[in-house]
């Protein structure tokens, strides 16, 4: 198909032609009376200025065809980059909606593993002090605690691919092992005070938790709580394990700790 024809044409060719008719009519007019030997110097004029009138206007046309050409185009670009400014809107929306819900995923399973964490730590705190029975218990929890931290890593780097960021390491916290409960009482028949010390240094990088130096061990509650779990004072002579006396039952314990309730969204 053509160009659509400018509205300016017929403006300026009405123009045009009712200046040229005019021209003619006063032209007419005098041919009705009989000619003279030579054309009146205004009728020249006339018909010379009707001619530039002329060729002005279509000068002047053409201009604003041009113009219109050149608007029409920029109108083309503009509606070609609104295009793909909408189509980059709408990736960008898609992106964004797709970290919210990385970020609500890793959020949400953060806190419910920091509360199971916090829990299973404080609810095991008698457990651990159990002579010979909480390194056990130790052993049990830290590497609960490992796997734990490792899947966090793994969720956190999930959310960092989604958001197109670097991921972090996981091999220092995916790669530690946690020794049997042996190991761990090996250790302390070495040298308890040096078990201590690291514990200590560890615990208090940021603040004073534990003392550096352990507490005096008050012998009488040590055979109160050795005789409380083992039914009497240790045997030196004894060569096979002694099973510790029953207690009373305890109650059951929840399959998996309270939960507190996810903030509202």
């Amino acid at each position: 198909m053509g160009a659509p024809m400018s509205p300016l044409r017929p403006v300026f060719t009405s123009r045009a032609l009712l200046l040229v008719g005019a021209l003619c009519g006063a032209g007419g007019a005098a041919a009705q009376t009989p000619e003279p030997t030579s054309r009146p110097p205004a009728l020249a004029e006339n018909l010379a200025n009707a001619r530039a009138a002329v060729v002005a206007l279509d000068e002047r046309h053409a201009e604003l065809e041009a113009a219109n050409r050149d608007l029409t185009e920029k109108l083309r670009e503009m509606e070609k980059a609104n295009k793909e400014l909408a189509a980059s809107v709408a990736r960008l929306k898609q992106t964004l909606s797709a970290n919210q819900a990385a970020t609500r995923k890793f959020s949400g399973n953060l806190s419910r593993r920091i509360y199971r964490n916090v829990s299973r730590h404080v609810a095991g705190m008698p457990a651990v002090a159990i002579p010979y029975v909480g390194a056990g218990v130790t052993a049990a929890m830290t590497g609960l605690d490992i796997r734990e931290g490792c899947e966090a890593l793994r969720e956190l780097n999930e959310m960092n691919r989604a958001m197109q960021l670097e991921p972090e390491n996981e091999a220092p916290v995916c790669a530690m092992q946690v020794g049997p409960r042996e190991e761990i009482i090996n250790k302390v028949l070495a040298n308890w005070r040096t078990a201590y010390a690291v514990a200590a240094a560890w615990t208090n990088q940021q603040e004073i938790w534990l003392a550096p130096d352990p507490v005096p061990v008050e012998p009488a509650r040590a055979i109160e709580l050795w005789a409380a779990v083992f039914g009497g004072l240790p045997n030196p002579s004894a060569r096979t394990a002694t099973p510790a006396p029953r207690g009373p039952t305890p109650p059951i314990p929840p399959l998996a700790p309270l939960l507190p309730n996810p903030p509202a969204r």
